[in-house]
């Protein structure tokens, strides 16, 4: 570092016009390479609603595979599979079947990713883990005492996310360094999970951000209490307008859903509940018993819509929701994922892909498909999961357009800045797109006042008429 500021200062040594020049042509390099257009995906699936839409459209002429971070051994679900019978409907275990899975929530490694680092929650390490964009570099972790499920929520650089210890956290974006921690319940029991010891109430919700407050909720089984939180951002108080702890008589499990009036609580196989947002006041229950699950969305208009395993004939199906009145507007035979663009709905089933006209119900194009667990749309072009693989298709006809190998199923995805991020259930964690900044001269993943040294010594070599190369026409060139 010190020989890079040393050349630095050497070379601005002609004069403060010359310095005020070069400094507004770097940056404008670097402004028309990485800065244009670019969108974070901060959040579990993009934003509080779970949309897992974003304007951000990568090139798929850059999607080539750049780095791999692999775990040791594979996400340590909380629930593994289906419950062996339904003991709703059968009085005896000689009817056992193992039921479709209602708590498949946790199996791959979320990712946030905002700015020149992805962010993930590990239920191996018990961690939060931030890597370099570029690099796939580890530049810290920070460890609770329990594991974390779901990926941080960035909101005014920091991250808040949550783990099976019972407690809600607050950390540095940039450092991880410790803000405040908050558990809603005083008894601090441990009891045995998965070769491990978690609370009796663990945050299995992950966190919503919204106005300054920070969501989730707590529990494990029904004959315990529960809690809905709503916490201050920058505090992790809950005294306040807006801010509470209250019972919410639920067992919650999956990623909590906030509108600006309501909050979305799944429960796996148990029915979901919406809540006020201003109090934790309980409105209702959505659906019959039986029929849910640990996926869940909020329309552009607002609609709820719920995934839920299908009890008595084993399958998945989605189901539409007025979140006022609770009624169901539609419904999705065998429905796995669900995006929404305005008047479009593209549903994802175990084998096609299809655009139905939210209007009337009309499937406007449906195709094949082998991606049946994941699916999100980045400006015009959908990316589904499926085994070992990753593919994109047209959201005008459903063409693919782009596929590439993956290690496991592909659970998890992600766009944010020109690149693509694929999540499977074998703990790897794949990165499609640059491994490089236009700016980055000196490629070292950051951009800084060494690569301004480099800009600064290419452009007074191509100024320079005794230089062989001059003039060089390129070199303001993105």
């Amino acid at each position: 570092m010190q020989n890079g500021t040393a050349k630095t200062r050497a070379l601005l040594a002609p004069g403060a016009a010359r310095l005020g020049a070069l400094a507004l042509a770097f940056f404008a390099v670097l402004s028309s390479g990485t800065l244009a257009l670019a969108e974070d995906w901060p959040t579990y699936m993009h934003d509080n609603a779970r949309s897992g839409v974003t304007s951000e459209s990568p090139l798929l002429s850059d999607l080539e595979q750049g780095w791999v971070y692999t775990s040791s051994v594979p996400p340590q679900v909380a629930w593994d599979g289906g419950a062996p019978w339904d003991s709703y409907r059968s009085s005896s275990i000689t009817n056992a079947c193992e039921l479709t899975p209602q708590r498949d929530f946790d199996f791959v490694f979320f990712v946030t990713v905002v700015g020149d680092r992805v962010y993930f929650g590990s239920s191996v390490t018990d961690s939060v883990h931030c890597l370099n964009v570029i690099s796939g570099r580890q530049e810290w972790f920070f460890t609770t005492n329990g594991p974390v499920r779901y990926p941080p929520s960035y909101y005014e650089d920091k991250l808040y996310f949550a783990s099976d210890d019972g407690f809600a956290y607050c950390i540095d974006a940039e450092d991880g360094s410790f803000v405040w921690k908050y558990s809603p319940a005083d008894d601090d029991r441990l009891i045995g999970n998965n070769g491990t010891l978690i609370s009796m109430w663990p945050v299995r919700t992950g966190t919503a951000v919204l106005d300054g407050k920070v969501y989730f909720a707590a529990s494990l089984v029904n004959w315990q209490a529960s809690y809905l939180c709503g916490v201050d951002a920058q505090t992790g108080s809950v005294t306040g307008a807006g801010l509470y702890c209250v019972n919410g008589g639920i067992t919650p499990m999956g990623a909590i859903l906030a509108s600006s009036t309501k909050l979305y609580v799944l429960q796996g196989r148990s029915y979901p509940h919406v809540f006020n947002r201003a109090d934790g006041s309980s409105r209702g229950t959505f659906g019959e018993t039986g029929q849910s699950g640990c996926y869940a969305l909020l329309t552009s208009d607002s609609r709820f819509v719920r995934g839920h395993a299908k009890v008595q004939a084993k399958g998945y199906e989605l189901a539409e929701h007025n979140p006022d009145t609770r009624d169901r507007l539609a419904t999705h035979p065998e429905g796995r994922r669900l995006v929404v663009a305005g008047a479009i709905a593209y549903l994802l089933k175990a084998n096609s892909l299809s655009a139905i006209r939210r209007s009337d119900g009309r499937t406007m194009w449906s195709v094949p498909s082998d991606c049946p667990h994941a699916l999100i749309l980045a400006g015009d072009i959908l990316f589904a999961g499926g085994a070992n693989k990753v593919a994109a298709h047209s959201a005008a006809n459903g063409d693919e357009l782009w596929s590439h190998a993956v290690n496991g199923r592909a659970r998890g995805i992600a766009a944010a800045d020109g690149r693509l991020y694929v999540s499977t259930d074998t703990g790897s964690i794949h990165m499609f797109g640059r491994t490089h900044l236009p700016a980055d001269l000196n490629k070292d993943g950051v951009v800084n006042l060494l690569d301004l040294a480099a800009f600064v010594d290419d452009y007074l070599k191509c100024t320079d008429p005794a230089n062989p190369l001059w003039p060089c026409e390129n070199l303001l060139a993105p």
